[in-house]
């Protein structure tokens, strides 16, 4: 009996430390940030015989039947990347932790498209497992602010840990009410709230997609920087007076200046020995770029172009 759990190592470490029973361990990717810190947590539990499977075919018949041996409470995924089919979903209530306010921005990359849109905040949720991705009823919800001037590197990073501890703590508190009550933990009651409003989806972004373009305000410009910084970076090209190169962009800020309205979108200005790009509203100012294969300043870049 325990949590049957799927998905990134830190939920399953999220669990365990907080005295949360598991029966089995689904790894839905190989090594990955914080698996040598769960050997190590399994090993100090002695629990180095917990049956661990990694990236299994989840529609095997024969696994099934060893996951319903093991006789698991509950279903518990944490940034699992697949899809658990009915047939395991119905061995145990399950529940997913999410990264986003669902049912908005339901997918692998809440944070990208948090930041990519101007918004101010986001939340983690947990919510029922279903078969469809990131569709069921909310069992928890934890608002988050998105930080000033925050990456869409750094807000995964937060989400990703914070959602992984947010998770743990909830379980644990199943577990402490059911043996203060003496009964079942999947037997306790729940509320659960359906999501309500329209959904919006997460794919992942290629860095084909994240190309400037310099015809949108400045304050856009500043969003899909945020949001592609540190991978795969938003980029545009940039004349030298040589050749064209490749500008990655890292950082900057959304400034307005009105001698440059009358620029065209995309011409780069030096202005107090800072490097600015002309948007279609305002400017952008240059932090910390990459030109060609070469990591600079947006102000070193301005010494270089004037």
């Amino acid at each position: 009996m325990g949590v049957l759990y799927f998905g990134d190592p830190r939920g399953a470490i999220a669990l365990l430390t907080r005295g949360v029973p598991l029966c089995g361990v689904v790894h839905g990717r190989r090594g990955g940030e914080g698996y040598r810190r769960l050997l190590k947590l399994l090993a100090e539990l002695e629990l180095q015989s917990l049956p661990r499977w990694q990236k299994p075919d989840l529609t095997d018949p024969e696994l099934i039947e060893v996951f319903k041996a093991l006789k698991p409470d509950l279903l518990i995924s944490g940034f699992y990347p697949r899809l658990i089919p009915r047939e395991v979903l119905d061995i145990a209530p399950g529940y997913n932790v999410h990264p986003s306010d669902l049912p908005k921005w339901r997918g692998p990359d809440p944070a990208y498209w948090v930041i990519a849109s101007g918004e101010s905040q986001t939340a983690i949720c947990i919510h029922e497992l279903t078969e469809a991705l990131d569709e069921g009823a909310i069992a928890h919800r934890v608002v988050v602010d998105v930080r000033s001037r925050e990456s869409g590197g750094a807000l995964a990073r937060r989400l990703e840990r914070d959602a992984a501890e947010r998770l743990g703590e909830w379980v644990a508190d199943r577990y402490q009410q059911a043996l203060a009550l003496g009964v079942p933990v999947n037997s306790l009651p729940l509320e659960l709230t359906p999501q309500r409003g329209e959904a919006s989806w997460a794919p992942l972004v290629s860095p084909d997609e994240v190309e400037v373009d310099w015809r949108r305000p400045a304050l856009e410009v500043d969003h899909l920087v945020r949001a592609s910084s540190p991978d795969p970076g938003a980029f545009s090209s940039l004349d030298t007076g040589f050749k064209p190169e490749l500008l990655v962009i890292y950082s900057g800020r959304a400034v307005s200046d009105d001698r440059l309205e009358v620029l065209p979108p995309g011409t780069p200005v030096i202005v107090n020995g800072e490097c600015l790009i002309k948007c279609g509203e305002g400017a952008y100012q240059l932090g910390r770029v990459k030109v060609g294969r070469r990591e600079m300043r947006g102000s070193e870049l301005a010494r270089l172009l004037s």
